[in-house]
């Protein structure tokens, strides 16, 4: 017990001594913490430098299109550029989009979607109206200049609503999100990322086939692509072969 004491009152003394490093100590691991907590959360801008955001990675800086993309969809490469390069978006992700919804096909019509990027009525009048540049009232989406620019400007518009907002996302998650929303609405797309499921089978599967065909991009072939041809998509292609 004595032995106790003594080791208590050594113990007081030290801490006494040294109790300017222990704060100093315990403050840098609070602020250390505070500052992974904001990282981790895609906060920290000013401190340590801005985070990954989507909107950057997504950009339109690599043109060039995946070896294993459908000759129907690279003939449309250099309008794909153009436009990519206007809203500054993946023309990559652009011609992904553009052979899941058409296969490059430019006549191709589905319910009320129509053209290359398959915009339908409803979409086509916001696009015009707030997101290509200038805004237009009278278009074609026949036309495969304007769909591929109605496309690539709504593609533009949902990475910067979806991903870069939440700022800590990956490549592959953003165009997860980004394919969910064009294919089901932003909200199919927010109902992706808080887990709540998609009703539409349809848009999940899109999501998902998007985000493959983004991750085998470099690669001589693609899986996704193959499973996609054979699941349906091989219509689409050949129609587009006659045009």
């Amino acid at each position: 017990m004595a032995k106790s004491k003594k080791w208590n009152k050594k113990l007081a003394r030290w801490v006494r001594e040294h109790r300017v490093w222990l704060i100093a100590i315990t403050t840098v691991a609070v602020l250390a913490g505070g500052m992974y907590i904001l990282w981790q959360r895609g906060m920290l801008t000013t401190i340590v430098g801005a985070p990954h955001t989507p909107g950057v990675a997504l950009s339109s800086q690599n043109n060039t299109l995946p070896a294993w993309m459908p000759d129907t969809v690279k003939r449309w490469q250099g309008e794909i550029t153009k436009q990519a390069r206007q809203y500054n978006i993946s023309p990559q992700l652009v011609a992904i989009i553009m052979t899941l919804e058409s296969g490059g096909y430019p006549k191709a019509h589905s319910g009320v979607a129509s053209g290359l990027m398959q915009v339908t009525d409803s979409t086509g009048k916001e696009i015009a109206a707030k997101f290509v540049k200038p805004a237009r009232t009278n278009y074609d989406l026949f036309d495969p200049a304007t769909s591929i620019a109605f496309g690539a400007a709504y593609l533009a518009h949902l990475r910067d609503q979806l991903c870069v907002p939440l700022g800590n996302l990956s490549e592959n998650e953003c165009v997860e999100l980004v394919a969910a929303g064009y294919n089901g609405g932003p909200g199919a797309a927010g109902n992706l990322y808080h887990g709540r499921g998609l009703e539409a089978i349809e848009t999940l599967s899109y999501s998902r086939d998007a985000m493959n065909l983004w991750r085998e991009r470099v690669s001589g072939s693609s899986p996704t692509y193959t499973r996609w041809f054979e699941r349906g998509g091989k219509k689409l292609v050949e129609k587009a072969q006659t045009h």
